[in-house]
C-alpha cells in the first residue's frame, strides 16, 4: 500500500507537535500517516488493513488495538524521532530561534509513544479521525 501523504505536509504537523504537544496534534500526525491502514468503526472497534490468503487487502479487526499501537510505537515514534534528529543537526533551518529545543520536545513525544498508557489515551482522541 503507497503512503499518501505528503512529507513537507507531515513535517509541519509534527513540528507543531513541538509548540502544542497535544494529543490532539499527536492523533492528527498519526492519521496523516496511518489512514489507509487503520479505521475506526464504533465502539472502541478499530481494523486494520492486511492482505488475504488471495492477495487482496482487506480490513480485520484489531483485536485489544494490538496493530494501531504496535503502528503507533513503529511507524509514528520513528517519524517523530527523525524529525528531532532533523532539528538537532540543522543549522541552515531558520524557521525556529533555538532548533535545539524543538528537537528535545519532539524526541520527549516520541519516548511518549513508546508508553502504553500514553497510546491508549492518544487512541481515544484518534478516533476522531479515523472513524469511517
Amino acid at each position: 500500500m503507497q503512503a499518501t501523504y505528503n512529507n513537507n505536509e507531515i513535517n509541519k504537523y509534527i513540528d507543531m507537535c513541538a509548540l502544542n504537544s497535544s494529543h490532539y496534534d499527536i492523533a492528527l500526525v498519526c492519521h496523516k500517516y496511518l489512514q489507509n491502514k487503520h479505521r475506526y468503526i464504533k465502539n472502541n472497534i478499530w481494523e486494520y488493513m492486511t492482505t488475504s490468503d488471495k492477495g487482496e487487502d482487506i480490513w480485520s479487526i484489531d483485536s485489544n488495538n494490538e496493530q494501531i499501537i504496535y503502528s503507533i510505537k513503529t511507524i509514528i515514534c520513528k517519524a517523530f524521532t527523525e524529525r528531532s534528529i532533523y532539528w538537532s543537526s540543522n543549522t541552515q533551518d531558520n524557521t525556529y530561534q533555538d532548533t535545539e529545543i524543538i528537537s528535545k520536545k519532539l524526541l520527549n513525544i516520541s519516548s511518549k509513544l513508546k508508553d502504553t498508557k500514553y497510546i491508549s489515551l492518544l487512541i481515544k482522541e484518534c478516533k476522531q479521525f479515523f472513524i469511517v
